[in-house]
């Protein structure tokens, strides 16, 4: 009797963990339909490449193309930069007529001007994976209508807009923005009284301009060392052109020195000074501004050998502005600025993907 109610035990004890364990079996299936069924999204027009779904594994969203867990289930994913009802107008100086279309012509680089040919080098690269134009030109109203048309006919019903200048801390960003429609009235150190707007279908998105990006400062710091035989005993001084209105300089320059920081410490020179000559303001404000730049170059010359480093975009003339303001003075200067180098393009594509995921995230 006693063995039969042992043998009873036992039966009972492997029916209960069959049970359960053909329940947890089910449970996963079960689970799994429900995770397949969820992810199953048909992206048409207007999709913008972000999953919300609550049953991958704790995964309540994550950029298209970018998470190995989904990529590891199996799940088909489309790339953000995939989406191309989402184009690209990057804004930039230079030479008016040389439209941004250019960009997927086949020219020879010697017969565009120096600085166009030198932006249309940096997105050359991504003309492969968005739909994109560049407006050159201090927000002229007709070079953006122009490059806005051309992604109009290119489809597109969503433009992430770049400025490719050195500072945000300029009145022609905000001109930019205004002319766009992103903002409504015309920023309030501009001298211009009127600009027209363009009438589009398109919504824009802007994003800033190079301002204090690390990847600038990677640049600046390669330039100084070029040029560095002693870092312990040399100053560098960064240059850059500046705006006419004191508190966008004062703004410009903080940005400056948050560059000049990592160039010091990096490069481990004596010290990394910043400054604006501000060659486009009355002539009252660019003599002190000279003046300022040129008892810099001066004083830190004293004991020590100083470094100019001129923190433009591109060569195109305005950096031999800095050579004639500081004539007669001892320094070390090639003219380098921060084009050509790689980091501009990834700048540029960073600024795009941001803004993608910015928009990604209103649309769920």
């Amino acid at each position: 009797m006693g063995k039969l109610v042992f043998w009873c035990r036992i039966f009972l004890s492997i029916l209960v963990v069959g049970f359960f364990h053909a329940s947890r079996i089910y449970g996963r299936e079960l689970l799994k339909k429900k995770m397949v069924a969820s992810t199953e999204v048909t992206i048409g027009q207007g999709a913008r490449g972000v999953f919300q779904r609550e049953e991958l594994g704790g995964l309540k969203e994550c950029p298209l193309g970018r998470n190995e867990k989904l990529e590891e289930k199996g799940i088909a994913i489309q790339s953000v930069n995939q989406s191309k009802n989402i184009g690209v107008l990057v804004l930039a100086h230079g030479v008016h007529r040389m439209h941004g279309e250019q960009v997927h012509e086949e020219r020879n680089s010697e017969a565009l001007p120096l600085w166009n040919a030198s932006v249309l080098e940096v997105v050359k690269p991504l003309t492969d994976k968005y739909p994109l134009e560049v407006a050159f030109g201090m927000a002229d109203p007709d070079t953006i209508k122009e490059a806005v048309h051309s992604l109009e006919e290119k489809g597109v019903s969503e433009v992430i807009v770049v400025p490719l200048f050195i500072s945000s801390h300029s009145p022609i960003i905000g001109n930019s923005r205004y002319i766009l429609g992103i903002q409504e009235k015309l920023p309030e150190t501009t001298t211009v009284k009127s600009l027209p707007r363009i009438e589009s279908r398109i919504k824009f998105r802007m994003s800033g301009a190079l301002d204090d990006s690390m990847l600038v400062a990677e640049i600046l710091f390669e330039r100084a060392m070029e040029l560095s035989a002693n870092p312990p005993n040399e100053t560098v001084i960064l240059v850059g052109h500046g705006p006419n209105d004191e508190k966008e300089n004062r703004l410009w320059l903080a940005d400056m020195e948050k560059l000049a920081y990592y160039v010091r410490e990096k490069g481990n020179f004596k010290k990394v000074k910043v400054a604006t000559w501000r060659s486009d303001a009355p002539e009252e404000i660019k003599e002190r501004a000279i003046h300022e730049l040129r008892t810099m170059v001066e004083m830190s010359g004293k004991d020590g050998k100083v470094i100019a480093i001129p923190h433009l975009l591109a060569t195109g003339g305005v950096e031999s502005e800095i050579v004639a303001a500081l004539k007669g003075l001892p320094y070390i200067f090639n003219g380098k600025t921060l084009l050509p180098h790689s980091n501009i393009t990834r700048w540029v594509e960073m600024q795009v993907e941001e803004q993608m995921k910015e928009s990604t995230g209103r649309q769920r």
